[in-house]
C-alpha cells in the first residue's frame, strides 16, 4: 500500500510539471503569435513587447528571438538586434542558420556604424570584426574593418595617443599591406613620436604604393625638410 501511494504520488507530481510545462509552452506560442500579428501590421514596437514575453516564457523559443530581432531591424534599432539574433543562432538548426546570418550581420553592420558616428571606435571594431567571423570572405566588411582602424587611428592621433595610433594603423597594415592611407597615418604619428626615420620610411613606403598619390609626395617632403 506504502509502495502505491509513493507511486501515485510521483506520477501526480510528474503530471502537474508537465501541465505547467504545457502550460508554458502554450503562453509563449500565445504571446508569439499577438507579436506575429502586430509585426505582420508593421506595428513592431508594439510586436517586441511580445516577443520579449514569449522569449522570457520559453528560452528555447528561436522564432520569438528571430522576430524580436526582425522587429529591431526594422526600426534601424541595430544594437538591440544583435542579442536576440546571437540567441537565435545558437538555438536554429543548421539548414536555417543562413536566413539569421544575414539578419546578425545586418544588424552588426549597422551596430558598427552607429557606434563609428558616436565616436565608439574599438565598439565599432568589435561589431565589424564578429560580423566578418559570421562571413568571412565579405570583402565589403574586410574593408569596412580597414577604414574603421584607420578612423580610429587618426582619432588617436588628434588626441596626441601617439603609441596607440600606431597599433591602430600597424594593425590595418597586418590586414592589408597596400593600403596608403594607414602608411600615411603611421608616418604622421611617428614624426609626432619625434622619430623621423620611421615618420620617413613609412611615407616613402605609401609613395611606393601609390606614386601619384600627392598626400604622399607632399608628406614625404615636409618630412624631408626636418631631416
Amino acid at each position: 500500500m506504502f509502495r502505491k501511494n509513493v507511486l501515485t504520488v510521483i506520477l501526480l507530481i510528474f503530471f502537474l510539471n508537465s501541465c505547467a510545462v504545457t502550460g508554458l509552452f502554450s503562453n509563449a506560442q500565445n504571446q508569439f503569435e499577438r507579436g506575429l500579428e502586430l509585426y505582420n501590421r508593421s506595428q513592431y514596437e508594439e510586436a517586441i513587447t511580445h516577443f520579449k514575453k514569449s522569449a522570457e516564457l520559453d528560452p528555447a523559443f528561436e522564432k520569438a528571438y528571430i522576430y524580436l530581432g526582425r522587429s529591431y531591424l526594422n526600426l534601424w534599432r541595430w544594437s538591440e538586434a544583435v542579442s536576440p539574433l546571437r540567441t537565435a543562432l545558437k538555438l536554429s538548426p543548421e539548414e536555417s542558420k543562413g536566413e539569421i546570418v544575414n539578419m546578425l550581420t545586418e544588424a552588426l553592420l549597422g551596430a558598427a556604424a552607429t557606434s563609428l558616428i558616436e565616436g565608439n571606435y574599438q565598439e565599432s571594431i568589435n561589431f565589424i570584426r564578429e560580423a566578418l567571423k559570421l562571413d568571412p570572405h565579405s570583402r565589403k566588411i574586410f574593408n569596412e574593418l580597414l577604414k574603421t582602424l584607420i578612423a580610429q587611428g587618426e582619432e588617436l592621433l588628434s588626441r596626441g595617443k601617439t603609441n596607440e595610433a600606431i597599433q591602430s594603423f600597424n594593425e590595418t597594415i597586418q590586414l592589408s599591406a597596400d593600403i596608403v592611407d594607414a602608411y600615411l597615418g603611421l608616418a604622421k604619428a611617428f614624426f609626432q613620436k619625434g622619430d623621423l626615420s620611421k615618420a620617413l620610411f613609412a611615407a616613402e613606403k605609401a609613395m611606393q604604393i601609390d606614386p601619384s598619390n600627392k598626400n604622399a609626395d607632399l608628406l614625404f617632403n615636409q618630412l624631408k625638410q626636418n631631416e
